[in-house]
């Protein structure tokens, strides 16, 4: 290597963090991550880093003209089956102990979860296939729903520690049978059983595996069936969104870490459960931020290139509001597992949200094409329309979600905010009135009602309560949906105090907030909205995609 002159060198974190423009976190993150050059010096009793300023300008040539992260594969539309597509339905439990089931959904998540890494196979994500227990629908109409071509279901039946799994592997097109068989053996054999049972679909399908793949289906994170189980109950257990669920969910994987010893999945798990305190608005502290960054850090040590590492990386950089970190861990993440739709859909709402609606396109069809059952996976091409200005053309995706699932207050929520945005004051108001008398007082609840109120009667809603700023979950969506409330009656000052925080939580979406909004619109020539748009387009300009 050329010798270096000593006048181009940074001989610190922070040196080579202010000469790039970004945090010590993000330079030392690209260092690992992005091949980011930096050179360690080691002295009696520590080491110092430093960086040269013509490498720093090369790597940052490079990386400006590196191409973005694979576009997703080109499938057919979700509802057109093909061939290389493959949906897990959900094991159905055979068995004296009915609180035993949870084994079954197991079988069908591990195998999910194996299938899932080959790239020549698109397979249906878990939260779709488990949207279809107990579904009597034939294979040919499955399979139209989903899209697939296969459909792989299976029994689970345990008598004592005998343990039988029968599988069938359906042509979803013809509506025959093209492989089935049984596996016997105890709860110890779950792990051997979940692997000859993907490698036999393998084998049906003619698939050809990568040395990689036929790594990946041979590797397991643990061995330990009670670690194993511990799991499996803790997301049993967290998909109730309460705090005492949350709370067993917790003392589940603690003790399959107490079984198992340090594990990656156990400790990205876990770190994924705590986040959801904030997510379900039930401690909005820093506590659980800081208890997933200790299972962060623990990921780390233990295999820095996990793409469950990177994974909760990026719902941390989320949860702080930094979308730019966000999208770097989520890509890496992605680059390791290209198939996790919660990865993709987190990643494709950072994109939406920081204004680059163009890569979150191939995004929102990957999620379509994985997860077409989820009624937030299909209202997300009207999201991105709404955000290029075209909110007429995002109500059928709106109506989708909401009439895939018509008691969710949330759904209901989206479907009143979209008519809202086209000024359909009568269906807004019938809309808001249909919530339960058990969901009106929540948050989505409260929300909707004002959204109702501000759109027919702007002299009535001054009146009327607002939700506490501490109180809302750490998400850029209700502080911006209540700016909105607000801007619809005239209160342009508590419409720029809310839409301060949801730029705080890393809505800075510039395109939007300075055209393409037409209730937010109403604030433009507001003096301290227009500040609040120059500090957003700032933002905006320099976010690194």
């Amino acid at each position: 290597m050329t010798p270096k002159n000593d006048s181009g060198r940074l001989d610190s974190w922070k040196a080579i963090a202010n000469y790039l423009n970004r945090s010590v976190r993000t330079v030392r993150r690209w260092e690992g991550s992005e091949g980011l050059p930096v050179h360690r010096h080691m002295h009696q009793s520590q080491g110092s880093v430093y960086a040269f300023r013509e490498e720093l300008d090369a790597w940052r040539e490079q990386r400006s003209q590196a191409e973005s992260p694979p576009p997703a594969p080109t499938r057919k539309p979700p509802m057109q089956p093909d061939q290389d597509s493959l949906a897990v339905l959900p094991f159905t439990f055979v068995g004296a102990n009915p609180s035993e089931a949870y084994v079954a959904d197991g079988f069908s998540d591990e195998i999910i979860a194996d299938l899932s890494r080959l790239r020549s196979l698109r397979v249906i994500s878990r939260t779709s296939s488990m949207s279809l227990k107990g579904s009597s629908d034939d294979a040919v109409t499955l399979g139209k729903s989903l899209g697939v071509g296969y459909l792989l279901e299976g029994t689970v039946r345990s008598s004592g520690s005998k343990l039988r799994v029968s599988v069938s592997l359906i042509d979803a097109v013809g509506d025959q049978r093209i492989w089935g068989d049984k596996f016997d053996g105890s709860l110890e054999d779950a792990f051997e059983i979940q692997e000859r049972i993907a490698r036999q679909v393998v084998d049906a399908l003619e698939i050809t595996l990568s040395p990689r793949e036929e790594r990946q289906l041979s590797n397991r994170e643990f061995d330990n069936v009670e670690a194993w189980q511990c799991v499996l109950q803790a997301r049993q257990s967290s998909l109730r969104w309460r705090r005492d669920a949350i709370d067993h969910a917790i003392e589940l994987l603690r003790q399959g870490l107490a079984i198992a010893g340090d594990s990656v999945e156990l400790h990205a798990t876990l770190g994924r459960t705590w986040l959801q305190y904030r997510e379900a608005g039930l401690d909005t502290s820093d506590t659980p931020l800081k208890e997933a960054e200790q299972c962060a850090a623990r990921v780390q040590a233990l295999d820095p290139e996990a793409a469950a590492g990177f994974a909760l990386n990026g719902w941390l950089a989320y949860a702080r509001g930094d979308m730019e970190d966000a999208v770097a861990e989520l890509r890496a993440g992605l680059q390791r597992d290209w198939n996790n739709i919660d990865t993709i859909s987190l990643l494709c709402n950072c994109y939406l949200i920081s204004g680059r609606v163009a890569l979150a396109r191939p995004l929102i069809e990957q999620s379509l094409s994985l997860d077409p059952l989820t009624p937030l996976t299909r209202c997300m091409p009207g999201w991105a329309a709404v955000l290029e200005g075209d909110a007429a053309g995002a109500v059928e995706s709106y109506r989708d979600m909401f009439e895939m699932d018509p008691g969710n207050p949330i759904g209901r929520l989206f479907y009143i905010w979209i008519l809202a945005l086209n000024g359909e004051a009568e269906r807004v108001a019938e809309l808001a009135a249909g919530f339960s008398e058990a969901t009106r007082a929540t948050l989505p609840g409260q929300i909707a009602g004002l959204l109702a109120t501000a759109l027919a009667s702007p002299e009535e809603f001054a009146s009327l309560p607002q939700p506490a700023p501490e109180v809302l979950p750490p998400t850029d969506m209700f502080p911006r949906l209540l700016a909105q409330a607000n801007a619809l009656a005239d209160q342009a000052e508590p419409a720029v105090r809310w839409l301060e925080q949801a730029v705080s939580l890393g809505f800075i979406n510039y395109p939007y907030l300075s055209k393409h909004d037409p209730i937010l619109n109403r604030l433009l020539g507001y003096a301290p909205y227009d500040a609040l748009l120059e500090t957003v387009r700032q933002r905006w300009e320099s976010f690194d995609a």
